[in-house]
C-alpha cells in the first residue's frame, strides 16, 4: 500500500506531506482545485514522462517522494531483494523522483540512484491507475490473458506448459545451429579437406619443433660437442693418473684412517656416492662421444622441416600446439558431414517430439481456458448489472494466437475481451468504447472480477463517477470499498454516494495569497467531512436538511458492513 507521499514545488503545490490508511480512500474539492496533480506526480513516480511544465513557477527543481510497503510474498520483494534495492526482511519501497529545469532528471529507488526504466518496470507492479481517457493495464491481451490463468486456477497448467515450450525451444534452437554449421562447413568443405590434407601430410606433433631445434643445434656444433666430450672421457677414465684411478686410492686411504680414527668413517659413503656418479657421467660420455659425429645430411633434412613448420606456423597463424589441435577439428567437422544426415534426422526427431508434446499441453490448457472464460463472461456480467450496465454484452474470445508461430511462451492462445454498451450495438475491444464513464465502470467491473488475483497493491481511479449519479453511484461506492479488501483504492471523485463510503476522505483546496495561486490538500474527518459531504450534495448551500442527508449518508456508507475493509483505523488530519 502507499503509506506516505511528500510533493514539493510541483505545479501549484508549495509543500505537500501526506499519510494514507489502508482501504478506499477519496480525494474531493471543487473542480480545478487541483485533485488531478496528485495523479500526476503519482503518475511521474512510477516513471512517466516528466517535463519542465512540471516545475512550480520559480523554482529550479520539484521533488516527489513516496512510500509503499508491500507483504514479504509479494514477488516484487524479492526481486528487489535480488536487485540489491531492499535488504532480507524489508518491505519498505521508496521511490524519488527530482525534475530539474536543466533536464537532468533524476530517479532514485531506497536511496539508490535507478535508472528511469527500473522505476518504470516497478511502477507497473507497485499502481494502477485508470482514468477516464487512460485505461492502461487491463487493456493489454497479455495482461488479460495472465489474468484469466489467475483466474481460472490454471497456473499449474501454464508452468506445466512452459516447461515444455522450454525444451522445444532450446531443441529446435539447437537444431537450427546445427544446419547452419553445416551449411558453413559444406560451402567450405573444398577448403577445409585442403587444410585437413596438408596438416595430416605434415605428420605433426607436440614438441616437434623445440626437439628438432635442439638436435639442429648440436650437429651444428658436433665437433666441438665431441672434442669436448673426448677430452672429459679421457680425464675421467683413461690414462694411469685417470681422476676415477685417484679417486680408488684417495676411498683405501680414507677407509685406512677410519679404521684409525673414528671421525673418518662418515667420509667413506660420501666418496662411494661420488665414485657413482663420476661412474655414470663417465659412462654416458662414452655414448655420447660415440654419436656425436658431423652429419649434413641429417642437418638438411631437419632444416628442411623446421622451415615447413615454420611455414605453417605463418599461414595459419597459429603454434604447433594449435595446429595438432586444429587438425583435430577438421577431421571432425568433415566426418560430421559425412554423418550429417543421421545426426540431422536424430535432432529433427528430438524436435518433433518435443513439439508433439507440448501441442498436446497446449491444446489442454487451450481448453481449459476457453472454459474458465465462459465463467468470467458471468462474473463480469453480475458486476456490470450491480453497476447498471446490465444490458452490455460482454464477450471474451479464446483464439490461435498466431497462425505463423503458433506456440508462444504463454501458449497457443489469444484472449479478445469484446464489448458492446448498448443492445444492437457491434462488439468491440475494451480500449475502442467511446464513453469515458462507461469504461470506468467497465474496469471497476473488472477489477472486481480479478480482485483476488491482481497483486497490485495500489489502484487509483480519476473521477470514475464520469456520466453516473444516483443509484450507480451508491453502487458504484459499495464495489469500491468492496475492492479495498485487495487493493488500496484511491479514486477522485464528485459523488457524494462514493464519497460516503471511503474509509477516509482528503480535500483539495486552491487559495491564493499575496500573488500566489497553492493547492492543498488535508484529510476530513467527523464534522468536517460531513460538512464536505454536504458540499458535494448542495453546492454552495450548506442547509440544516442536507447537513442531515450528508451525515446520514457517512452512517451508511462508513458503518461496518460484509464488504468492509479489515483495516479501517481513525487518523488525524495530515499536514499539508
Amino acid at each position: 500500500m502507499l503509506t506516505e507521499l511528500r510533493i514539493t514545488n510541483f505545479a501549484l503545490i508549495d509543500q505537500l506531506h501526506l499519510e494514507f490508511p489502508p482501504g478506499f480512500l477519496v480525494f474531493t474539492g471543487e473542480t480545478g482545485a487541483g485533485k488531478s496533480l496528485l495523479i500526476d506526480a503519482l503518475e511521474l513516480l512510477v516513471g512517466g514522462r516528466a517535463s519542465a511544465e512540471h516545475i512550480r513557477f520559480g523554482a529550479d527543481e520539484a521533488l516527489l517522494e513516496a512510500c509503499f510497503v508491500l507483504p514479504s510474498t509479494h514477488p516484487l520483494v524479492t526481486r528487489l531483494q535480488q536487485d540489491g534495492y531492499l535488504l532480507p526482511d524489508q518491505q519498505e519501497i521508496i521511490v524519488r523522483r527530482i525534475l530539474s529545469r536543466s533536464g537532468k532528471n533524476r530517479s532514485y529507488l531506497n536511496g539508490q540512484l535507478a535508472p528511469l526504466q527500473t522505476i518504470q518496470d516497478i511502477g507497473q507492479q507497485l499502481v494502477d491507475i485508470h482514468g477516464q481517457h487512460d485505461q492502461q493495464s487491463l487493456l493489454s491481451s497479455k495482461t488479460q490473458l495472465k489474468l484469466l490463468d489467475a483466474f481460472g486456477n490454471l497456473e499449474e497448467f501454464v508452468a506445466r506448459y512452459q516447461g515444455k515450450h522450454r525444451e522445444w525451444v532450446e531443441k529446435k534452437t539447437a537444431l537450427d545451429e546445427f544446419l547452419q554449421k553445416l551449411r558453413d562447413q559444406a560451402n567450405r568443405q573444398d577448403i577445409l579437406q585442403y587444410q585437413y590434407d596438408e596438416l595430416t601430410k605434415m605428420q605433426l606433433q607436440t614438441g616437434e619443433e623445440e626437439a628438432l631445434s635442439q638436435e639442429y643445434h648440436r650437429l651444428k656444433h658436433s665437433g666441438r660437442l665431441g672434442e669436448l666430450s673426448n677430452q672429459a672421457f679421457t680425464a675421467l677414465h683413461e690414462g694411469e693418473r685417470s681422476i676415477l684411478d685417484q679417486l680408488g686410492e684417495v676411498t683405501q686411504w680414507i677407509h685406512e684412517l677410519a679404521q684409525i680414527d673414528a671421525q673418518g668413517e662418515s667420509w667413506v659413503p660420501l666418496l662411494d656416492t661420488a665414485t657413482i656418479a663420476l661412474r655414470e657421467v663417465t659412462d654416458n660420455l662414452r655414448d655420447y662421444r660415440s654419436q656425436m659425429e658431423y652429419d649434413p645430411e641429417r642437418m638438411e633434412v631437419i632444416d628442411t622441416r623446421l622451415a615447413g613448420l615454420q611455414r605453417l606456423k605463418k599461414k595459419y597463424g597459429k603454434t604447433i600446439e594449435d595446429l595438432v589441435e586444429l587438425t583435430q577439428t577438421l577431421e571432425q567437422d568433415l566426418g560430421a558431414l559425412q554423418h550429417s544426415e543421421e545426426q540431422v534426422a536424430l535432432r529433427q526427431a528430438e524436435v518433433t517430439s518435443c513439439y508433439e508434446s507440448m501441442k498436446d499441453v497446449g491444446h489442454d490448457l487451450s481448453l481449459r481456458r476457453k472454459k474458465a472464460a465462459k465463467h468470467l463472461v458471468q462474473e463480469i456480467k453480475r458486476e456490470l448489472a450491480a453497476l447498471k450496465m446490465a444490458t452490455m454484452e460482454v464477450q471474451v474470445n479464446i483464439e490461435m494466437a498466431n497462425a505463423d508461430n503458433l506456440f508462444g511462451s504463454s501458449g497457443m492462445d489469444r484472449i479478445d475481451m469484446l464489448l458492446a454498451p448498448n443492445p444492437g450495438e457491434p462488439l468491440m475491444p475494451l480500449g475502442r468504447i467511446a464513453s469515458g464513464g462507461e469504461l470506468s465502470r467497465i474496469m471497476l467491473a473488472l477489477k472486481t472480477v480479478f480482485a483476488g488475483n491482481d497483486q497490485t497493491p495500489v489502484v487509483i481511479f480519476d473521477e470514475i463517477d464520469s456520466g453516473v449519479g444516483g443509484e450507480a453511484g451508491m453502487v458504484m461506492g459499495s464495489r469500491l470499498r468492496q475492492l479495498a479488501q485487495f487493493h488500496q483504492v484511491c479514486c477522485i471523485t464528485h459523488l457524494p454516494q462514493i464519497a460516503s463510503q471511503a474509509h477516509a476522505q482528503f480535500v483539495v483546496e486552491k487559495t491564493s495569497t499575496e500573488n500566489r495561486t497553492l493547492t492543498h490538500v488535508q484529510e476530513v474527518t467527523g464534522v468536517q467531512r460531513e460538512i464536505e459531504i454536504a458540499r458535494m450534495l448542495g453546492g454552495g448551500t450548506l442547509t440544516a436538511t442536507i447537513r442531515k442527508t450528508a451525515g446520514e449518508m457517512l452512517d451508511r456508507g462508513t458503518g461496518s458492513t460484509a464488504g468492509d475493509s479489515p483495516n479501517t483505523p481513525k487518523r488525524k488530519p495530515a499536514k499539508t
